[in-house]
């Protein structure tokens, strides 16, 4: 009888800690995927793309602009399309190297 309640409370802590931990994971993750230096870091590669496939003639201005303080940052659909293109090089870069060599390893 003692050894079932400790049991049955041990697996509820247990629950517990995997709920939290598993929650923890969620947040930090979408926290790392939608925090501003992750999408200027896909800006950037977007917007090198598009110059070098238009060989320099479409020219995206950075990412780095300032915005005044107290002022919201008014994204232009160049910014969106060099976003985009960037998450988007970089979803075909994994593809292009992980499907390859999952089929290698693992046939």
């Amino acid at each position: 009888m003692i050894d079932d309640a400790i049991g049955d409370a041990v697996g509820e802590i247990a629950g517990a800690v995997i709920q939290h931990t598993g929650g923890l994971v969620v947040d930090v993750v979408t926290a790392g995927i939608f925090s501003a230096s992750t999408a200027r870091f896909f800006h950037g590669v977007g917007r090198r793309a598009i110059a070098a496939a238009t060989f320099g003639t479409v020219r995206i201005p950075s990412s780095l602009r300032i915005v005044p303080r107290g002022a919201h940052a008014r994204p232009r659909r160049s910014d969106w399309l060099a976003l985009w293109a960037g998450v988007a090089i970089w979803i075909a870069l994994f593809a292009a190297i992980c499907i390859p060599l999952g089929i290698m390893l693992w046939g």
